[in-house]
């Protein structure tokens, strides 16, 4: 009997948050934040192959310190999906390129975690609305629905309310990721013991994404996790050697980190990249653009 199959070959990108505003413990002790979110064009690639048979999820990944069982955001994806359905898991083999690096703050497990969502509900034809889907997303993670239009957004909540707004900003990034992540649950833990917080302008973002208006973003970034692990010696000397290298760039952590971002122009490129890889050490550099 020949069994019929579907392959799908897919991109997930990355995201950066311009503005992190976190806020006191709901009653259900998660944190309440308000965050501006960006896809930028460093992406994963999956190749998803759906046979028309019951089975399970097979998961290969290039990077071997990710895990492929049940650990992975994949698989929760897989199982949650399924038991939403009604009907018995397909069997679903996934191949993961990954190019975003992880424990970065740039959201590639959730991206990953969106795009099988979206290719199994185009594999039962829609059968979740565009909200239904979101739903769901958000009980695999709280940066999934962002990735499920994948389009610039103001999150808050807990990551559940995406109010799309319109951009037109573009800008080169350069991203470091040093050899080391920041653990999310340490980060919030740290930002629960702070006495004095910084707080994101985000109204004025949005200004400067509609206006392209590099500035306006720059001088209104503020992001609560960087001010709960800026005591970490890593962070710090990271921190001090970004200065003394760019003095005239500033650079800002995405997420809960551990990448760190600056602006620059295309004519900076080549010269800000050498300077890093000449006097950084043990660190990634990423080139990419916003994905408008």
């Amino acid at each position: 009997m020949r069994i019929s199959l579907n392959n799908y070959k897919v991109f997930a990108n990355a995201k950066i948050n311009l503005g992190l505003n976190v806020y006191e413990k709901d009653l259900d002790n998660y944190h309440k934040l308000d965050t501006i979110m960006l896809p930028i064009n460093l992406k994963d690639e999956l190749e998803i192959f759906i046979f028309n048979e019951a089975g399970s999820l097979n998961i290969e990944c290039s990077d071997k310190n990710i895990p492929t069982n049940k650990k992975n955001i994949l698989y929760k994806t897989y199982e949650l999906f399924f038991e939403k359905l009604g009907t018995i898991p397909l069997k679903i083999n996934i191949i993961l390129q990954k190019n975003i690096p992880s424990e970065a703050g740039l959201g590639g497990g959730s991206s990953n975690a969106a795009v099988f969502l979206n290719i199994l509900n185009d594999y039962y034809e829609n059968y979740f609305d565009i909200e239904a889907l979101k739903k769901i997303a958000f009980e695999i993670g709280s940066d999934v629905p962002f990735f499920i239009e994948n389009k610039a957004a103001r999150i808050s909540g807990k990551g559940e309310l995406v109010k799309k707004i319109e951009s037109k900003f573009e800008s080169t990034l350069l991203l470091i990721k040093p050899d080391f992540g920041i653990s999310t649950k340490i980060a919030y833990d740290n930002f629960d013991k702070l006495k004095y917080i910084k707080y994101s302008n985000l109204d004025a973002i949005e200004r400067g994404l509609f206006e392209n208006n590099l500035l306006l973003i720059k001088e209104n970034i503020e992001n609560g996790l960087e001010q709960a692990i800026e005591n970490d010696q890593k962070i710090k000397l990271l921190k001090n050697s970004l200065r003394t290298i760019l003095p005239n760039k500033k650079f800002f952590m995405t997420g809960s980190g551990s990448v760190f971002f600056t602006f620059i122009t295309k004519n900076e490129k080549e010269v800000v990249e050498t300077k890093l890889k000449i006097f950084l050490d043990n660190v990634k550099i990423f080139i990419c653009n916003i994905q408008n």
